[in-house]
């Protein structure tokens, strides 16, 4: 069960990080603060929020943490880890490409309606 858990805390990150475009908001937020602060001013696109910044980062400490908080630091447990981290680009991708074939089935529903 933990590791289904972990997948599916990969999942979601994955989609927060990579997918919802919170990522580029909270760094152009923070561009904003540095340029109000002191002047200097900076691309958001340049910023790297590390370690949430990118998916691979937080999927590795966020399954880090859950396995501390549900006691099941084990070498197993931690090798998934780093194993559903390195596949976060990977499941990033899947879920854009699902979203692009909703997108897909959403547009050819509207025109079978419209005729």
């Amino acid at each position: 069960m933990t590791l289904l858990n972990m997948f599916f805390l990969t999942v979601i990150i994955c989609f927060i990080v990579d997918c919802s475009g919170v990522m580029t908001d909270i760094r152009r937020f923070v561009a904003n603060v540095i340029r109000r602060k002191t002047g200097v001013k900076v691309d958001y696109r340049d910023l790297t929020l590390k370690p949430i910044g990118c998916s691979l980062c937080s999927v590795w400490w966020a399954c880090l943490i859950y396995v501390i908080v549900t006691h099941n630091f084990t070498l197993a447990y931690v090798c998934a880890a780093a194993v559903y981290s390195l596949l976060s680009s990977n499941i990033s991708g899947l879920l854009l490409t699902l979203k692009d074939y909703a997108a897909y089935v959403e547009n050819w529903l509207q025109k079978l309606i419209m005729k």
